[in-house]
């Protein structure tokens, strides 16, 4: 089951965001591919689901946690009735900050052997431990009082620490990649030519397979049109670049697109926000 949404690219108001969510209560989760500028964490509760990203599909169970680094593209698949998770969100700027020499907070993010998808399982005692750090998270994030914001770092590093160190034991998993091979080939594809113009003739000469064919395995898995996805990717880019100091107009052009209205008009409906006005958020936050 797949619940779609508009926007492909997620800016996240603040540093730490957590959500505890149910299949049964309404949610926002867009069952389209879509990124963020921040790391996500999802901790499956309960429930059956297949995580994809653009590079990896992995089966999670109950009890399985999946890292998903900041700007790669995401989507699942619910295929249990019953789906409880946690999803937390947090920005690298925190994670570095929290490290020591003994311990890298960004580990699970980080690729390892060309692998963007890292999990680990939590049995049930961990994974109740674990469950307890975030309820107590989010309760200090909605709340006014005095130290509040502290606590709430300090349940995140309980949680990222436990969960760094799960992965620190055995960081080679065994889950199987259920992403099919055509749909990895078209988006490495994607990503070595994003700034050029691709067409479905030159994916069909780059990846040797009837155009037809690989529009309709890409929206089986993304939920998008090709020209969604290389569109979502160029705002992607672009954000990253604005987040580092790019102008709008140099974001513009160096993420792929030739004409600034088009780039500006498509960015904000995507992302929510204009190029400027996103920039000027995120310099605004640097400075408090």
């Amino acid at each position: 089951m797949k619940l779609r949404g508009l926007k492909k690219y997620h800016a996240v108001e603040s540093d730490i965001y957590c959500e505890i969510k149910t299949i049964d209560a309404p949610f926002d989760y867009s069952g389209d591919m879509h990124n963020h500028d921040c790391h996500e964490i999802l901790i499956l509760e309960k429930g059956d689901i297949n995580l994809y990203t653009e590079y990896y599909g992995r089966e999670l169970k109950s009890g399985d946690v999946a890292f998903i680094p900041h700007y790669i593209f995401h989507t699942a698949d619910i295929n249990a009735p019953d789906y409880d998770r946690i999803i937390i969100n947090v920005t690298d700027d925190i994670l570095q900050k929290a490290s020591t020499k003994k311990m890298n907070l960004s580990a699970c993010f980080l690729p390892n052997n060309d692998t963007y998808l890292h999990t680990v399982h939590l049995e049930e005692d961990e994974l109740k431990e674990v469950s307890m750090y975030a309820r107590e998270m989010l309760k200090n994030l909605n709340s006014s009082a005095a130290g509040s914001d502290i606590l709430a770092e300090c349940y995140l590093k309980l949680i990222i620490v436990k969960l760094t160190s799960k992965y620190s034991a055995d960081p080679v998993s065994n889950y199987p990649n259920t992403m099919p091979p055509l749909v990895v080939k078209t988006f490495d594809y994607i990503d070595k030519h994003l700034t050029e113009e691709i067409t479905l003739k030159d994916l069909e000469k780059g990846i040797h397979h009837n155009g037809t064919y690989i529009s309709r395995c890409v929206k089986n898995i993304s939920g998008l049109t090709i020209q969604q996805y290389i569109i979502a990717k160029r705002i992607a880019l672009a954000c990253k670049l604005l987040k580092e100091g790019c102008s709008a107009s140099e974001a513009c052009f160096r993420s792929g697109f030739n004409n600034y209205s088009n780039f500006s008009r498509t960015f904000t409906k995507q992302a929510g926000k204009s190029p400027k006005q996103l920039q000027m958020e995120w310099r605004k936050n640097l400075t408090e």
